[in-house]
């Protein structure tokens, strides 16, 4: 039987995936050579573990009456919006790869004398 006072275990492990999920997702961003490589599948996979674990949390709290409710919430907005946000800046760098490729050869058929 738990008391009202706790905080639920679940909601705790769920911050702290986020919290690891946001510093791997700036950890993305920084200029250092093929850091994204590394950085953005790990923080997919705990943004994904954050999700499950606040909405688990989220279920658990609900029954027990425990307190973390808002920890959880929070940990499932800042996971899902790191792995969108992992998801547009992917899909923009394949962008520019793809078409910046394709500039750059046309423009040197255009400085050919």
């Amino acid at each position: 039987m738990t008391s009202s006072t706790n905080t639920n275990r679940l909601a705790l492990i769920s911050f702290f995936c986020a919290f690891l999920t946001l510093i791997s997702f700036c950890m993305g961003l920084v200029p250092i050579p093929l850091s994204a490589w590394v950085c953005y599948p790990s923080a997919m996979l705990t943004g994904l573990a954050a999700l499950m674990s606040g909405f688990a949390a989220l279920r658990q709290i609900r029954v027990s009456g425990e307190r973390g409710r808002g920890m959880a919430l929070l940990s499932i907005w800042m996971g899902a919006l790191s792995m969108l946000a992992v998801l547009c800046f992917t899909s923009i760098t394949i962008l520019i790869f793809y078409y910046g490729a394709g500039f750059i050869h046309n423009l040197g058929f255009q400085l050919k004398p």
